[in-house]
């Protein structure tokens, strides 16, 4: 089931003028508000923001009466930053995903709608943790990790909203299924990253049979070989025909070269409840290729009554693409879980991958 992000956003801009006109005058001014509190989803994977950052980057396009073959930044060209608010417009600080106080969402500066009917606004939202997109228009939207000018870090964090296109006023967010939010320009907010983790187990640790024989396992030289951390991800965006939020295309491309991500032994013996390996961090999407092999050493120790009568260590190279229900790719928006199940009775090895939404699920196995 795929897990979405939800805000709604009232965004509006007004003109001024040398000659003060009367009519327009007489309309009242609506004001920008982000509105983002109490959601009750249709599906349980779709979630508050909140879970995910306290503030986001949006830029607005504005095509103005009269000049709507023109594109004019209204939010300026790096585009505002929207922060949450509480019903008495009080900044909200520190905000969680439980929090209740948070009644809208809004730029620290007030903007409104153009009161002509003939006008209306482009909005592109992202999130970025630890950096920024290196384009942002309304046609399209690019990210680029060069290992120079920016690294990925483990706790990166990169998140793209649905283009809302040729909008004039605030509109119901009914399309989504929302409680708690009267009226706003809906953004829906996708993962651009991918997110993946490694743990181990034994599949037992007594002998059925004999409970005085029994086996401790751990992991060492543990490593996943040939993963890239660097690429651009280029996303394109196309104008519809009416009022709408449109889905973004495109895919990340890897460049450079692949490297390994090493990992810390596991010297405490292993139980039958999974523990992490790789703890879940972000990663780069990419095709999983022959050459991504999860390697490792594990050690069994053979004991009778606590005494220890045997010892092996013993080598493990698991081509991660070649496995029972392998996962090709690490896809955008994706949770990725290696399991890795030991037998220590009969040293089988098996594998269980997982790929969901930001879910965990069950997957398939291998046997080494």
């Amino acid at each position: 089931m795929k897990k979405f992000f939800l805000l709604a956003a009232a965004a509006l801009v007004v003109f001024t003028a040398c000659t003060k006109i009367e009519e327009a005058d007489s309309v009242p001014a609506r004001k920008i508000t982000f509105q983002a509190a109490s959601y009750v989803p249709q599906t349980k994977a779709n979630v508050s923001v909140l879970k995910e950052f306290s503030e986001f980057k949006c830029k607005a396009f504005l095509h103005a009466a009269g000049y709507t073959s023109e594109t004019q930044n209204m939010f300026g060209a790096n585009g505002e930053t929207i922060k949450p608010y509480t019903s008495g417009n009080a900044l909200v600080s520190n905000p969680t995903a439980t929090s209740t106080d948070v009644a809208y969402w809004a730029p620290s500066h007030d903007y409104y709608w153009p009161k002509d009917e003939s006008s209306y606004v482009n909005f592109v939202a992202w999130y970025d943790k630890n950096g920024a997109p290196t384009t942002a228009t309304e046609a399209s939207l690019v990210w680029t990790i060069d290992g120079s000018t920016r690294s990925l870090a483990t706790s990166d964090n990169i998140l793209f909203a649905d283009e809302a296109w040729h909008f004039k006023q605030n509109t119901s967010p009914a399309t989504y299924g929302m409680n708690g939010v009267s009226e706003g320009v809906p953004m829906l907010f996708h993962h651009a990253l991918a997110q993946l983790c490694i743990q181990a187990k034994v599949s037992k640790a007594t002998d059925d049979k004999s409970p005085a024989h029994t086996w401790d396992v751990t992991l060492e030289n543990i490593s996943l070989a040939d993963v890239f951390n660097t690429g651009t991800l280029t996303l394109s965006n196309t104008e519809p025909s009416g009022i709408a939020t449109q889905a973004w295309s495109g895919s990340w491309a890897t460049s450079g070269t692949a490297t390994d991500i090493t990992m810390s032994d596991v010297t405490t013996p292993l139980t039958t409840t999974a523990v992490d390996v790789l703890t879940m961090q972000n990663v780069l999407p990419q095709t999983v290729t022959d050459n991504v092999i999860l390697n490792f050493k594990y050690n069994i120790s053979y004991k009778y009554n606590g005494n220890e009568y045997a010892h092996e260590k013993i080598t493990a190279a698991l081509q991660l693409n070649n496995i029972t229900n392998a996962i090709s790719a690490w896809e955008m928006n994706k949770k990725i879980t290696y399991t890795i199940t030991i037998n220590p009775e009969t040293t089988v090895i098996r594998i269980d991958p997982a790929m969901v939404d930001w879910e965990p699920v069950a997957g398939g196995s291998t046997s080494l």
